[in-house]
């Protein structure tokens, strides 16, 4: 990785910096989601694994602070399919 400066308004860091209490990472991890994220986006490819983007979206839904369903892995149709 290469250190990189960019300046933010404040309101923004304060955001950046919940976010990353919410999901137990750092300022830095976050940005490099968030930019990871707009650049496959962009570019309409993935740029990391299957696996990594899959992680970094739980851990997004996680931030929200809602509990799922207790019942997911048993219901795993219901919740798909309506079933």
């Amino acid at each position: 990785m290469q250190r990189t400066q960019i300046y933010l308004p404040k309101q923004q860091l304060k955001d950046l910096q919940v976010t990353a209490r919410r999901t137990e990472t750092t300022v830095s991890a976050v940005i490099r989601m968030f930019l990871a994220e707009k650049l496959v986006t962009s570019r309409g490819r993935i740029t990391q694994p299957i696996s990594t983007t899959l992680v970094n979206t739980a851990k997004r839904i996680n931030a929200l602070g809602k509990p799922g369903p207790k019942n997911l892995a048993g219901s795993v149709d219901h919740y798909l399919y309506g079933k």
